[in-house]
């Protein structure tokens, strides 16, 4: 017990582990060939798909657009590290269920090496490309067109892509909190987003662009869920009915996300400070992939859609009262259920 408190007690000692002289830059064994072969076109088109889930001319593209923020310079000690490794590793680790080590051996680099690498190519995704590729409708005909994607294809924007993300919530917050806070909420709630209002059924008032949620968001003239107990008639039980089969292509988007970026279904080797930056940037790469009409393979889509159904904890209906409940909200879908009755 002495001794432990003495331990305690004590000063702390004014050597660090910078002070101490590094044995190994890279573990012994540990090399870059198979990496190389990817650089020196070795390998078959497919296995840059499989591995980073894009092209190499993708992957190029995309390590040009961040060249600026993060290339590294080469210092007296060693050779930094091109932007187009920095790329391949990063999205390697993100596609991967693997962690840090798995990936520094694939490169032929040291685990810490990958860890910084992740952390500042997706801090800089995030900053630089996410304003680009994650964005909400902001103009009348943004909204339109969204509308009519949606209209024809059931889409999320009809691509399949996501235009707002916030990663700061725990897992155990309810939905409507969650979206009660949200800037998406508020853009809707202050006509920031338009509302672009459109008569649907004669002798009824227009109704504005709505989202479609389910019974753990509040029904609002923006937001649209289904009947409580799936509706007391044919025609509102049809409209459950329409709602969640447009809401199955949010599934889809996710299990697309997933199926892409597969460390999304695991823990992260990443601190918590960084780890909203890494999260975040598996949305903006998606985005960026479709964009870029990369493919994605659809049997591995499914298996991971079912996957996360197993997993996830049942909805929990929204208990919470709004003013739109009685008002406004009803309106709009009584409105939608007359326009959608067969």
């Amino acid at each position: 017990m002495e001794t432990l408190m003495y331990k305690f007690q004590s000063p702390p000692r004014t050597t660090t582990r910078r002070a101490t002289r590094r044995k190994f830059w890279v573990r012994p064994g540990r090399t870059s060939s198979w990496w190389d072969n990817f650089v020196n076109d070795v390998v078959l088109d497919a296995e840059w798909r499989e591995n980073f889930r894009m092209s190499r001319s993708s992957v190029v593209a995309l390590s040009e657009e961040l060249r600026p923020h993060i290339e590294a310079e080469t210092t007296n000690m060693r050779t930094s590290i091109d932007p187009l490794k920095r790329v391949a590793l990063s999205l390697y680790y993100l596609s991967d269920e693997g962690r840090l080590r798995k990936t520094a051996n694939a490169f032929g680099v040291s685990r810490q090496a990958v860890s910084v690498i992740v952390r500042q190519t997706c801090r800089a995704i995030t900053v630089h490309l996410g304003p680009k590729l994650i964005k909400l409708p902001f103009t009348e005909p943004e909204v339109e067109d969204l509308v009519m994607s949606f209209h024809h294809a059931h889409g999320c924007d009809s691509k399949y892509r996501f235009m707002d993300v916030v990663i700061k919530w725990p897992g155990s917050v309810h939905d409507a909190r969650v979206f009660a806070n949200s800037n998406l909420n508020l853009y809707l709630k202050t006509g920031k987003i338009p509302p672009t209002p459109k008569q649907i059924v004669d002798d009824e008032e227009p109704i504005p662009v709505f989202l479609l949620g389910d019974p753990a968001y509040p029904l609002l003239p923006y937001l649209m869920k289904e009947y409580s107990n799936g509706g007391s008639t044919p025609q509102e039980q049809y409209f459950g009915l329409c709602l969640c089969r447009a809401r199955m292509v949010i599934e889809c988007a996710f299990g697309r996300l997933k199926a892409r970026f597969a460390a999304l279904r695991r823990p992260m080797d990443i601190n918590l400070d960084d780890l909203p930056y890494v999260i975040y940037s598996c949305f903006v790469l998606h985005n960026f992939c479709d964009a870029s009409k990369e493919a994605v393979d659809d049997p591995h889509v499914l298996g991971t859609i079912q996957g996360e159904r197993g997993s996830q904890p049942p909805t929990q209906c929204n208990r919470f009262l709004t003013d739109c409940n009685d008002g406004e909200g009803k309106r709009v879908r009584r409105v939608l259920t007359q326009y959608l009755d067969p």
